[in-house]
């Protein structure tokens, strides 16, 4: 079961609501909430959990949210009336677009980032909300000593996004290790606590406007009192296990710094592991206590059954979570959870249901889809879902979703091949030309079709990366060195930015075995690069592909003149034996 990814969509949203903003330019936020308190933004709130808390917490401050999403904006707007709050309004958008025109430079008091998605591939790097024009425009809005809150589960955005603003003259990272361990002062997120309940590592940041740029800076930034109090990960067994006294006093520490369910859990999980039940069991009656959502009492079930085997008890907390479901994914997890543990079968079902009648995004019906055919195999079902999902498809990015879950689940190749016939006629960037032409090549072989794709791709390309990541993808699937040859020849003409030469150099030396092509391009990418990251990453690549140590200590040298962070220096002294 995967968590949801979306990309801006092209059509407007119409609503009339006093707490929608269909506005395209600066307006009059003192007469929007009727007062001239503090105004804080959400970009990309997904789900509206973070935002609502936040306005709850927080009376005397106005939140603003911008979302892409169609079904969020909406599921948003509804509990706002619900729950009368007045501190809120909701934008529908692209925040890239939105942020420059809605908001005057040093307006904004805080701004929050909640997991973005990371688009791992290379090819969908533009896709990305943040890159470097972006972070300098986001701290642009902020007030001076305004703050930027950030998070992800993606530890190679993580690291781009912590280089990106580490880089910014106008802002300070508050944590001289880089990323934060934890943020109890801030709620979490319905998916920041699926990643922490799944056990998956999130990485936070938190950074500071300042007035001009800190020249102090480049000597490496100080340890906040925030960060000399920050707890840390729970990863008491392997250091403690040998040392009964230590363990207990870890876990009373844990257990009272934990500020919400999820927290607890945790400590309730490693206690249970170190193999203390009695008490174990004592801190999840806490957990019982502290959970607000259906998450929090699904996944505290999940526990419950596989510690202590007390279906009575896990049952009682799955109808908790039942209880507090509201849309397609929580009736979903709540589902599959109970099909893995007390295995419930008309439960299950019925649970199914409700996930099928929520609205719901294409995302959403095919990990239902999955779920069902996993978990009760029922084929007649399966399909009906993948009818009434394609019914609500409108863009590639549906069409291409719907068409990989139907063709793993049920190896329909037809109505498969259709819907990639579909998803084609949708396409707008040339990303997703090269990943058709993937799938069509993996799942059918059809090489004509793949080639086709290909070729409208190279129309459209118009930058290095583009160029770069079209030849790649000719070079994995097709294996038309030739072609690929020609396509990275025009992928040279067109490098601006020090990455895409290393990128460039990667793939001649990786995809085409050409080492003197790599270490011109290698060249280029040096002459381009300003910033500790770009020599760094320089370095790292020229000591893994072409083995010249000699070469990649010289960059390792300029990354250490434009270092600022004490990370950077400890990175340094780490990766090289250099003596600087």
């Amino acid at each position: 079961m995967s968590l949801m990814t979306a990309r801006p969509s092209c059509e407007g949203l119409s609503i009339i609501d006093p707490y929608f903003l269909d506005i395209e330019t600066y307006p009059d936020w003192g007469n929007i909430f009727d007062n001239h308190k503090s105004l804080n933004l959400e970009i990309g709130f997904g789900m509206g959990d973070f935002l609502i808390e936040m306005a709850i917490k927080e009376t005397q401050s106005n939140f603003i949210g911008i979302d892409f999403t169609k079904n969020g904006t909406l599921n948003l707007l509804n509990r706002i009336k619900t729950l009368r709050l007045n501190n809120i309004r909701v934008i529908y958008g692209d925040a890239k677009k939105k942020l420059p025109t809605l908001f005057q430079d040093e307006q904004l008091e805080s701004i929050y980032i909640n997991f973005p998605d990371p688009w791992p591939k290379r090819r969908h790097t533009k896709l990305r909300l943040i890159n470097p024009s972006f972070a300098n425009l986001v701290v642009r809005k902020l007030t001076v000593k305004g703050r930027l809150y950030l998070a992800t589960d993606s530890e190679q955005y993580a690291q781009e996004i912590l280089e990106y603003f580490n880089t910014e003259p106008l802002c300070q990272n508050m944590y001289s290790s880089g990323f934060m361990e934890c943020r109890n002062n801030l709620p979490k997120t319905k998916y920041e606590k699926s990643f922490i309940y799944a056990g998956e590592k999130t990485y936070y940041l938190e950074y500071s406007r300042l007035v001009i740029a800190d020249k102090s800076k480049k000597e490496g930034c100080k340890i906040s009192p925030k960060e000399k109090k920050a707890p840390q990960d729970i990863n008491i067994l392997e250091q403690s296990k040998n040392n009964d006294t230590l363990l207990t006093e870890k876990f009373q520490k844990e257990e009272t710094k934990a500020k919400d369910a999820c927290d607890l859990k945790k400590v309730a999980d490693s206690i249970a592991k170190a193999g203390d039940k009695e008490w174990a069991k004592k801190v999840y009656k806490k957990v019982e206590e502290k959970a607000r959502d259906s998450l929090d009492f699904n996944w505290l079930a999940y526990s419950i059954f596989e510690v202590f085997g007390d279906i009575n008890w896990a049952k009682k907390v799955y109808k908790q979570s039942e209880n507090k479901a509201e849309g397609s994914l929580d009736f979903n997890w709540l589902a599959y959870s109970i099909s893995q543990t007390i295995e419930d079968h008309n439960w299950v079902k019925r649970l199914y249901e409700e996930a099928e009648n929520k609205p719901c995004n294409i995302r959403e019906m095919c990990d239902l889809a999955d779920s069902v055919f996993e978990t009760l195999g029922d084929l007649n079902w399966v399909k009906k879902i993948y009818r009434l999902a394609e019914k609500k498809t409108n863009e590639y990015s549906d069409y291409s979703e719907l068409a990989d879950s139907l063709y793993k689940n049920l190896g329909d190749k037809q109505k498969t091949q259709e819907l990639y016939k579909k998803a084609e006629s949708k396409i707008k960037v040339i990303s997703d030309f090269c990943s058709l032409a993937e799938l069509i090549h993996k799942n059918f072989n059809d090489n004509k079709w793949a080639s086709s794709l290909y070729l409208k791709a190279e129309k459209k390309a118009s930058d290095s990366n583009d160029f770069c990541s079209l030849a790649d993808s000719l070079c994995e699937n097709l294996r038309d060195k030739k072609w690929a040859k020609e396509i990275y020849n025009k992928a040279e003409k067109k490098l601006v930015h020090s990455h895409e030469a290393r990128w460039l150099a990667e793939s001649i030396y990786k995809k085409l075995g050409e080492i003197e092509l790599a270490k011109k391009i290698y060249n280029k990418a040096e002459e381009k690069a300003t910033h500790f990251y770009e020599f760094r990453r320089l370095a790292e690549s020229i000591s893994e592909h072409l083995g010249d140590k000699e070469w990649a200590n010289k960059i390792y040298k300029k990354a250490r003149e434009k270092a600022r962070y004490r990370y950077e220096f400890d990175y340094l002294s780490k990766k090289t034996t250099l003596k600087f």
